[in-house]
């Protein structure tokens, strides 16, 4: 019989899927019977504070990081887990777990904050969650305290829609236009440029080419996954792609090419990001493989139907909840434990 947790999550303004995925799981932590506050610091304007909100839905939200209103919030709150989740907030939350005596869990989710920075607060985290095998392994097992939770997907925010037959292949680069990714960026508009029956969306951070069409960043990408056939991207952006039917190219730091039942297991080691094949993106492999699937409508309703599956059996949001839930639970357990044996002085 599982016990509800109240749980304070630590995050920070950053449109990204890492931050999607800060209340995603808080929602369906919620769902699950769980209580979870999101502390998401560093909100300035209104448009912020506006998709803050677009993405908490329901979850109770502040935006105050200072050490007194963090604590006075466990305190009335009865915070029982801290969980940070971002680099701005990995400090904070150890001082946080310090002062109240609350246990800290942080998850992990780039490689970049594998530093001597972060090492006093990964060194007092209960737990640390990294979202993908290649992570973990550089994270290294510190005494068993390394866990693999991926990053889940709500299936009902990103339902499946099967294609109708169409003329044109819609194509939608879904993620953040940085200067890791700008290359691959560069490189997807000038294989779209003059390809007859292909248009290229981009929902990003920035605009690209001129010859392409630009929607912004988006709160809520499902409807403009469910109006595309391909979504091009990493992480985050594959996965809900793949959720609501369209094949995925994986392009990122690299090029991974298509994503398929023979390559997913290996590209899903390193989340995705385009590092697995150590390929610079080029233009014509691009173009390639948009032909190809322009092409094969027969192809991409097989990846369709795969693709949903794949997300459903390894991705859920319910399921990522649950193992959530069971390492909070596991901290919980360790925590009464060691003060069931503390000795009584006399």
């Amino acid at each position: 019989m599982w016990t509800p947790v109240r749980i304070l999550m630590l995050s920070h303004y950053f449109p990204s899927g890492q931050m999607t995925h800060v209340f995603a799981l808080a929602r369906e932590l919620m769902r699950q019977g769980h209580a979870v506050h999101v502390a998401n610091g560093r909100v300035r304007t209104l448009r912020q504070w506006r998709y803050v909100r677009a993405l908490a839905g329901p979850v109770p939200c502040s935006i105050r990081l200072g050490a007194g209103h963090l604590a006075a919030l466990v305190r009335r709150l009865r915070v029982q887990v801290i969980h940070a989740h971002t680099k701005r907030t990995f400090a904070v939350g150890a001082r946080l777990a310090e002062r109240t005596g609350v246990p800290l869990v942080i998850t992990c989710h780039a490689r970049t904050l594998i530093s001597p920075e972060h090492e006093p607060a990964f060194a007092q985290a209960r737990r640390i969650i990294c979202p993908w095998e290649t992570l973990a392994d550089e994270m290294g097992p510190r005494g068993g305290r390394t866990r693999v939770i991926p990053n889940g997907i709500d299936l009902e925010q990103f339902p499946f829609r099967e294609r109708l037959p169409r003329e044109t292949l819609r194509v939608l680069y879904l993620g953040r236009v940085d200067h890791l990714r700008r290359p691959g960026v560069e490189a997807l508009c000038q294989a779209v440029k003059g390809l007859a029956g292909v248009e290229l969306v981009m929902a990003s951070d920035r605009p690209a080419a001129p010859w392409t069409q630009y929607v912004g960043w988006l709160a809520n990408p499902a409807p403009w996954l469910a109006a595309s056939d391909v979504v091009v991207g990493t992480g985050r952006a594959v996965l809900e792609g793949l959720a609501t039917g369209c094949a995925a190219l994986v392009l990122g730091e690299g090029w991974d090419g298509l994503l398929t039942p023979e390559n997913a297991d290996r590209l899903a080691r390193d989340n995705f990001i385009g590092r697995a094949r150590g390929t610079r993106p080029a233009p014509d492999a691009i173009r390639t493989a948009l032909l190809e699937l322009k092409q094969d409508p027969e192809r991409r309703r097989a990846l369709a139907a795969w693709g949903r599956r794949f997300v459903a059996e390894r991705f859920d949001i319910r399921r990522v909840a649950s193992q959530t839930a069971a390492l909070y639970a596991e901290v919980l357990a360790e925590l009464r434990d060691r003060r069931a044996v503390r000795p009584v002085r006399g």
